[in-house]
């Protein structure tokens, strides 16, 4: 894949006590920013890989759910833009994942655990708040 995940080097020699590198950037945080690429990374930490149109369809659910609005195909449509040209080219920048624009592949980055525990901990806070 294409993406910019960092030297693997370094991340191979990362262990939990480790410090992550990237919680001192902002550009992490500014990936972290919205909603949809929180849950796309949620979404990642468990399945480890997809393609943009499951995380369209993903998050269109997500949408569904936490709103009790319907979402129709061209909801789904204007989603799918979002994540191609919008929020996966930013997570790809982040080094948190690969994205391949001409297969549509999308790989989770091996992120250090307390990266992972943001990620997590953001999405369940804002899950709770929701209800």
């Amino acid at each position: 894949m294409d993406g910019s995940g960092g030297d693997p080097d370094q991340r191979n020699q990362r262990t939990a006590g480790d410090v992550p590198p990237r919680l001192a950037e902002d550009q992490f945080y500014r990936a972290l920013a919205s909603r949809h690429r929180r849950h796309v990374l949620s979404y990642l930490l468990e399945a480890k890989e997809g393609t943009a149109e499951e995380l369209a369809t993903v998050l269109s659910g997500r949408k569904a759910t936490t709103t009790g609005t319907m979402q129709t195909p061209a909801d789904r449509s204007e989603l799918l833009l979002e994540l191609e040209h919008n929020h996966l080219p930013r997570l790809v920048d982040a080094g948190l994942i690969d994205y391949e624009s001409h297969t549509g592949s999308v790989r989770l980055e091996p992120l250090h655990p307390r990266v992972e525990d943001i990620i997590r901990q953001s999405v369940e806070a804002e899950l709770s708040a929701d209800s």
